[in-house]
């Protein structure tokens, strides 16, 4: 219903100020995430716990992986075997995040994709290494629960990521005017917080429209990643304890200073 009702009536056309609200643009991102949303939710219900945690952790981090930190973060802190079965699939679903970056950066604008691969690589790269030695010490901590995600293609739900990346488009577009490029971090550290999803699509749709450089567009990305991992991290130490969060450092900060230190390099 998301693509065969909505798309069709919408305008291909620029509106608002600056023009950067295309409603048939914001559409089809609003169907890009929807269906990566879908195909993670579908497999999870299918899957169950039988193929173990690493699956678990990649879907859970295709549908959401701030819910499935959330769920496991609080499972984590009931006993030490469960806490080092919980570690591993929350690691697994942050990487997934990297991977589901590149895949949307490469589908929304190409021609980012030489200057983002890197960046992302190397912040995947370094953090799938401490994820393997996590893994090393995962003991069997009994049944997975799984993550208790709403259907990620409701309408009510595409609406509310239409909306959300409509203002983030607007007060993206309008700090990159008055403030340049500052003003693009700004937006993407602070709205990274809570989702990587749309301060990413925000500086790629600018980079599209020639009102960012394409290093302005990856270090937003870059920020926004890094933001939204330490609120991760904090929900960890909240739910899970310090013990539990403490297992993450290795994984979040070899992600974080990979990517950082590519970008640098830039």
């Amino acid at each position: 219903m998301v693509t065969f009702i909505v798309l069709p009536i919408l305008p291909d056309r620029g509106y608002g100020p600056y023009e950067v609200l295309n409603p048939r643009h914001i559409w089809l991102i609003v169907v890009l995430i929807s269906g990566v949303g879908l195909a993670g939710y579908v497999a999870l219900r299918i899957a169950g716990e039988r193929h173990g945690v690493l699956i678990t952790g990649a879907l859970g981090g295709l549908v959401s992986s701030t819910a499935t930190t959330v769920l496991y973060a609080r499972r984590g802190a009931e006993s030490e075997a469960m806490a080092r079965v919980s570690l591993v699939v929350v690691l697994v679903a942050n990487l997934v995040t990297l991977l589901r970056v590149m895949a949307i950066a490469a589908v929304v604008a190409p021609p980012a994709i030489g200057t983002l691969a890197p960046v992302l690589g190397a912040a995947f790269g370094a953090g799938l290494l401490a994820t393997l030695a996590s893994m090393r010490r995962l003991e069997g901590g009994g049944p997975l629960p799984m993550p208790e995600i709403r259907n990620p293609t409701e309408l009510g739900t595409a609406l509310k990521f239409a909306a959300v990346y409509a203002l983030v488009l607007l007060a993206s577009a309008w700090l990159s005017n008055v403030a340049g490029d500052r003003g693009l971090y700004a937006v993407a550290l602070a709205t990274g917080l809570l989702d990587v999803d749309t301060p990413t699509l925000s500086a790629l749709n600018l980079f599209n429209a020639g009102r960012a450089g394409v290093g302005a567009a990856a270090t937003a990305v870059a920020l926004a990643f890094a933001a939204n991992t330490l609120f991760k991290l904090g929900v960890m130490l909240w739910l899970g304890g310090w013990r539990f969060a403490r297992g993450a450092l290795a994984t979040f900060g070899a992600a974080i200073a990979g990517g950082a230190a590519v970008l640098a390099l830039a």
